[in-house]
Protein backbone atom coordinates (compact mmCIF):
# COMPACT_ATOMS: atom_id res chain seq x y z
CA UNK A 1 0.00 0.00 0.00
CA UNK A 2 1.19 3.51 -1.38
CA UNK A 3 0.23 6.25 0.63
CA UNK A 4 0.72 9.71 -1.48
CA UNK A 5 1.95 12.67 0.63
CA UNK A 6 2.88 16.41 -1.06
CA UNK A 7 6.09 18.15 -0.87
CA UNK A 8 6.29 18.33 2.76
CA UNK A 9 6.06 14.32 3.54
CA UNK A 10 2.27 14.94 5.15
CA UNK A 11 -0.41 13.12 4.25
CA UNK A 12 -3.32 15.25 2.57
CA UNK A 13 -2.25 18.53 3.66
CA UNK A 14 -3.92 20.10 0.50
CA UNK A 15 -7.02 19.10 2.15
CA UNK A 16 -6.80 19.97 5.28
CA UNK A 17 -5.82 23.23 3.93
CA UNK A 18 -8.88 23.63 1.71
CA UNK A 19 -11.26 22.61 4.49
CA UNK A 20 -9.43 25.50 6.57
CA UNK A 21 -10.62 28.03 3.77
CA UNK A 22 -14.01 27.30 3.78
CA UNK A 23 -14.53 27.02 6.77
CA UNK A 24 -12.96 30.64 7.20
CA UNK A 25 -15.60 31.35 3.97
CA UNK A 26 -18.26 30.18 5.65
CA UNK A 27 -17.49 32.67 9.15
CA UNK A 28 -16.26 35.23 7.26
CA UNK A 29 -20.18 34.94 5.48
CA UNK A 30 -22.01 34.39 8.50
CA UNK A 31 -20.40 37.90 10.07
CA UNK A 32 -21.23 39.84 7.23
CA UNK A 33 -24.68 38.37 7.05
CA UNK A 34 -25.38 39.29 10.83
CA UNK A 35 -23.67 42.64 10.24
CA UNK A 36 -26.03 43.41 7.58
CA UNK A 37 -29.09 42.24 9.59
CA UNK A 38 -27.75 44.95 12.33
CA UNK A 39 -26.85 47.57 9.83
CA UNK A 40 -31.10 47.15 8.27
CA UNK A 41 -32.26 47.48 11.59
CA UNK A 42 -30.31 50.67 12.32
CA UNK A 43 -31.44 51.83 9.00
CA UNK A 44 -35.39 51.05 9.72
CA UNK A 45 -35.04 53.00 13.60
CA UNK A 46 -33.26 55.93 11.64
CA UNK A 47 -35.57 55.89 8.95
CA UNK A 48 -39.09 56.02 11.51
CA UNK A 49 -36.91 58.43 14.02
CA UNK A 50 -36.96 60.74 10.93
CA UNK A 51 -40.28 60.53 10.19
CA UNK A 52 -41.57 61.29 13.77
CA UNK A 53 -39.69 63.84 14.37
CA UNK A 54 -40.67 65.21 10.46
CA UNK A 55 -44.54 65.02 11.82
CA UNK A 56 -43.49 65.87 15.45
CA UNK A 57 -42.57 69.81 13.76
CA UNK A 58 -44.99 69.37 11.22
CA UNK A 59 -47.71 69.07 14.02
CA UNK A 60 -45.75 71.50 16.09
CA UNK A 61 -46.07 74.19 13.27
CA UNK A 62 -49.52 73.69 13.19
CA UNK A 63 -50.12 74.93 16.51
CA UNK A 64 -48.06 77.98 16.40
CA UNK A 65 -50.08 79.16 12.85
CA UNK A 66 -53.67 77.96 14.62
CA UNK A 67 -53.19 80.66 17.07
CA UNK A 68 -52.83 83.80 15.08
CA UNK A 69 -56.00 82.47 12.70
CA UNK A 70 -59.65 84.03 13.48
CA UNK A 71 -62.10 80.98 14.16
CA UNK A 72 -65.66 80.85 14.60
CA UNK A 73 -67.15 80.38 18.26
CA UNK A 74 -65.93 76.73 19.28
CA UNK A 75 -68.80 74.50 19.52
CA UNK A 76 -68.34 70.87 20.79
CA UNK A 77 -67.36 69.54 17.19
CA UNK A 78 -64.37 70.33 16.01
CA UNK A 79 -63.95 72.74 13.46
CA UNK A 80 -60.89 73.05 11.07
CA UNK A 81 -58.92 75.30 9.38
CA UNK A 82 -55.76 74.32 6.56
CA UNK A 83 -52.75 75.96 4.97
CA UNK A 84 -52.54 74.13 1.41
CA UNK A 85 -49.04 75.87 0.53
CA UNK A 86 -47.72 74.52 3.90
CA UNK A 87 -49.48 71.67 4.83
CA UNK A 88 -50.68 72.58 8.01
CA UNK A 89 -53.90 71.74 10.00
CA UNK A 90 -55.72 72.87 13.08
CA UNK A 91 -58.75 71.99 14.49
CA UNK A 92 -60.62 73.53 17.94
CA UNK A 93 -63.62 72.52 19.86
CA UNK A 94 -65.14 73.42 23.30
CA UNK A 95 -62.95 71.07 25.96
CA UNK A 96 -65.46 68.98 27.96
CA UNK A 97 -62.96 69.75 30.95
CA UNK A 98 -65.15 71.01 34.27
CA UNK A 99 -62.30 73.75 35.01
CA UNK A 100 -61.24 76.69 33.02
CA UNK A 101 -63.83 76.77 29.74
CA UNK A 102 -60.92 75.76 27.88
CA UNK A 103 -60.92 74.96 24.08
CA UNK A 104 -58.88 72.03 22.84
CA UNK A 105 -56.68 72.86 19.57
CA UNK A 106 -55.79 69.76 18.02
CA UNK A 107 -52.61 70.11 15.22
CA UNK A 108 -51.89 67.47 13.33
CA UNK A 109 -49.62 66.04 10.65
CA UNK A 110 -50.47 63.13 9.05
CA UNK A 111 -51.57 60.50 11.50
CA UNK A 112 -49.75 62.71 14.14
CA UNK A 113 -51.24 64.68 17.03
CA UNK A 114 -50.27 67.38 19.30
CA UNK A 115 -52.93 69.72 21.96
CA UNK A 116 -53.04 72.69 23.36
CA UNK A 117 -55.56 73.94 25.80
CA UNK A 118 -56.00 77.50 24.95
CA UNK A 119 -58.63 80.01 25.38
CA UNK A 120 -61.28 81.90 23.29
CA UNK A 121 -61.72 85.34 23.03
CA UNK A 122 -62.82 88.00 19.94
CA UNK A 123 -62.47 84.94 17.30
CA UNK A 124 -58.83 84.42 18.55
CA UNK A 125 -56.78 81.60 20.64
CA UNK A 126 -55.10 82.62 23.76
CA UNK A 127 -52.63 80.87 24.70
CA UNK A 128 -51.10 80.36 27.85
CA UNK A 129 -47.82 78.96 29.40
CA UNK A 130 -47.14 75.04 30.09
CA UNK A 131 -50.89 74.11 28.39
CA UNK A 132 -49.11 72.27 25.31
CA UNK A 133 -49.85 68.43 25.51
CA UNK A 134 -48.27 65.53 23.32
CA UNK A 135 -51.56 64.07 24.02
CA UNK A 136 -55.01 64.50 24.29
CA UNK A 137 -56.79 65.64 27.96
CA UNK A 138 -60.38 64.80 27.61
CA UNK A 139 -61.11 62.02 29.72
CA UNK A 140 -63.02 60.07 27.03
CA UNK A 141 -60.95 59.10 23.78
CA UNK A 142 -63.94 59.74 21.42
CA UNK A 143 -63.98 63.12 22.74
CA UNK A 144 -60.38 63.64 21.06
CA UNK A 145 -61.53 62.29 17.89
Amino acid sequence: MKIHCNQTGTPNAGFSTLLMVIILTIVGLLLLTGFQATVDSLKKSYLIEIQHYHQFNQASSSLNWATQQIWLLPTEEWQCLSDAQYHLTACIKKSRLKVDNYTLLRAQADDYYLYMLTHFEDNQLIVEKGHWLDYCPEKKMIDCE
